[in-house]
């Protein structure tokens, strides 16, 4: 089967918009980097926050399809497996802590499509897991700069780090993979479009914007996956939606939880 190859036109330049009016007028109270409420301004604040939580929920249910249903991930290590697990219960984490901040209200979003192969190819899996890490990363500087309040910044920036870890991560996997699943991999598409040399894993000097000057530029970034009719364009599997299940997270030994 010929894989479907992540291209960052289609990505990006989806046409037309789900728009962020499609998270809802809700009365927002906030929620600081301490858990602690805090005053701001509802409508920026409510579009970029509600735009996180989206995209929260999409990676959990991607984590989560990818332990439940990857054939490569059956044959990595244990020790491999308990980073996507971690992955798992961390962006479910985040997702809790945005909604705290949209006052408890889930997400207006909770089906999602992936592109063909998603969970039968390791390499269309990695390619998309790096590419929606490095949207998250994008989106959450984007939350770095125009949010209202310090507070809220700080909580941004603090997700922001740990999604890079996940980048990261999934480019460490990359070598792990089974030669039995095609690997080891030695490249990862992401959301730049390119190939990408998996060694370093760590090949940053600075965290990427990919150009994403608005949050409505990642919610758009995000439509293929959130929107069916997108899906289609851009030729992801839509006959096999997944819905978001959410769940209380079990972080066994957590470090640097929402009181710092």
């Amino acid at each position: 089967m010929e894989k479907t190859v992540m291209n960052r036109r289609k990505f990006l330049g989806m046409a037309g918009a789900l728009g962020v009016a499609a998270l809802g007028s809700v009365a927002l109270s906030g929620c600081g980097g301490n858990g602690s409420p805090t005053t701001r301004q509802p409508s920026r604040d409510e579009e970029i926050l509600g735009a996180a939580q989206i995209a929260e929920a999409l990676a959990t249910t991607m984590y989560t399809a990818i332990i439940e249903q990857a054939p490569f991930f059956q044959r990595l290590s244990a020790f491999d497996q308990n980073y996507f697990r971690a992955a798992r219960e961390v962006e479910m984490a985040h997702y809790q802590l945005l909604m705290s901040a949209l006052n408890n209200r889930p997400s207006p979003i909770t089906t999602f499509y992936f592109p063909q192969g998603m969970f039968t190819d390791a390499q269309i899996t990695l390619d998309t897991l790096v590419t929606l890490e490095e949207a998250f990363i994008a989106a959450y500087l984007v939350g770095v700069r125009d949010l209202s309040t310090p507070e809220l910044k700080v909580t941004a920036a603090r997700i922001l780090a740990i999604e890079s870890d996940h980048r990261t991560v999934a480019r460490v996997v990359a070598a792990e993979v089974d030669p039995a699943d095609g690997g080891p991999l030695t490249r990862v598409r992401g959301l730049s479009g390119q190939q990408e040399p998996i060694d370093p894993p760590n090949d940053n000097a600075f965290a990427r914007t990919y150009q994403l000057g608005s949050i409505a530029d990642a919610v758009n970034a995000l439509r293929p996956f959130i929107n069916r009719e997108a899906a289609q364009q851009a030729g992801y599997d839509v006959n096999r939606p997944i819905e978001f299940r959410p769940f209380t997270p079990n972080l066994p030994n957590p470090r640097g939880g929402v009181n710092g």
